[in-house]
């Protein structure tokens, strides 16, 4: 049996590039409370690997974020001025006034160049 030719048809086929069964059911096992602590860590790691890098530091925080304020109660925290939701918001372009004044900007250099 030929091994290389064997990896070759199955690198040639789409099926398994898209298949993203292990991350679903790393993300199940890692959000899974009734799971050991080292299976649970290892869940993550193998979630993690399956992100872009954009997502994996949005995940990685806000995975921090939940288990923070799983210990205390939903009155307190409505009190925190930490608390953001259940979940770490999403930082977008508009967020800050510098990105927002640059899109502007922008725009207004674009009217120039195209009156010519």
């Amino acid at each position: 049996m030929d091994l290389n030719k064997l990896e070759e048809i199955l690198n040639k086929c789409d099926k398994f590039k898209s298949d993203d069964s292990i991350k679903k059911i790393s993300e199940n096992i890692k959000n899974n409370e009734y799971s050991d602590e080292q299976t649970r860590e290892e869940a993550k790691q193998e979630y993690y690997s399956h992100l872009p890098q954009y997502e994996k530091l949005y995940q990685i925080k806000n995975d921090e974020y939940k288990e923070l304020i799983s210990g205390f109660s939903q009155a307190y925290l409505e009190i925190c001025d930490f608390y953001v939701g259940p979940e770490l918001p999403r930082e977008t372009f508009f967020d800050s006034k510098d990105s927002l004044n640059e899109l502007y900007f922008m725009f207004l250099m674009s009217l120039f160049f195209i009156k010519k």
